[in-house]
């Protein structure tokens, strides 16, 4: 998040989507599969072969609420779109080069500071909502 928050700094706001794009989904990735474990190394390994791809949004919903009891859509809403709408920007902006994204309604969004800034709340409240469940 410190990489996100430097290019915020450098007004690099492509870079900015994608760092804390990048450390939002380790943040989750580890709370599942953390490496020390049999299903952290097997899930490494499918991931290294190209046979699995869990999105993240899919790790916070149905994922989550069989591994914790709990739903980070279903807890918190308005924060689980902003993740879904910074992954949907970290697509964008790695295959296309553009800052945009679309909403929930499908309308193509502009992505600036003010939007970063509501994206890097959610993700600080989801790192809270992992450390509390992810035990």
């Amino acid at each position: 998040m410190s990489d996100a928050q430097s290019a915020v700094l450098q007004n690099n706001l492509r870079r900015a989507v994608l760092e804390m794009a990048i450390a939002c989904e380790i943040a989750v990735k580890q709370a599942f599969f953390a490496k020390a474990t049999p299903a952290g190394a097997a899930y490494e390994y499918l991931e290294d072969k190209g046979r699995v791809h869990v999105p993240i949004t899919e790790l916070l919903h149905n994922v989550a609420k069989q591994a914790f009891g709990k739903s980070f859509k279903e807890e918190e809403p308005s924060n689980y779109n902003n993740v879904d709408f910074l992954f949907r920007g970290r697509n964008k902006v790695a295959h296309r080069g553009e800052l945009v994204y679309r909403d929930g309604t499908g309308n193509l969004q502009s992505i600036d500071e003010e939007t970063l800034a509501e994206w890097w709340e959610s993700v600080m409240i989801l790192r809270a909502w992992i450390l509390a469940n992810a035990r």
